[in-house]
């Protein structure tokens, strides 16, 4: 099976080392940015298989990257999990505007795997409900006869 692809978000450069360190010592393979703007670029060039992005930075911060990435239809599906020292409020707000799933730090490695496996996984049932949906939609009934 092929390694999950992160993109970490984190501005503070020890905290990113740190979490860079954590995500590939778990397996994921792992590229990381410093803010929302960078983030946003690096996502155009290398698609990641998840996002994992601090809230409060400067630049673009990660709630308007969220946003920027649930408004984009080819972007919309990513699984994006955002991480905050900043406590529950916070991590509230960033599921309003669409995170998959948040997380407080500091956090212990095996969390922040359970956390990024539930969002792509949650990811992966949303993608599939909505496809059976449009299936449903787009299958004739048996009803529907040719004239």
């Amino acid at each position: 099976m092929e390694r999950l692809k992160i993109l970490l978000v984190e501005d503070d450069a020890e905290s990113r080392a740190l979490y860079v360190y954590m995500l590939a010592l778990a397996g994921y393979k792992v590229s990381a940015v410093q803010n929302g703007l960078e983030a946003f670029a690096e996502i155009q060039v290398n698609r990641p298989d998840v996002i994992v992005t601090d809230i409060v930075m400067p630049v673009l911060n990660g709630l308007d990257l969220i946003i920027a990435v649930r408004s984009d239809d080819d972007l919309a599906h990513l699984p994006v999990v955002a991480i905050t020292s900043f406590g529950e409020n916070l991590r509230e707000q960033a599921r309003a505007v669409g995170a998959t799933e948040s997380i407080d730090k500091p956090t212990e490695l095996a969390k922040m795997r359970e956390v990024i496996d539930a969002a792509v996984s949650r990811a992966s049932s949303q993608a599939h409900s909505e496809t059976q949906q449009i299936d449903t939609f787009f299958s004739p009934t048996s009803d529907s006869k040719p004239t």
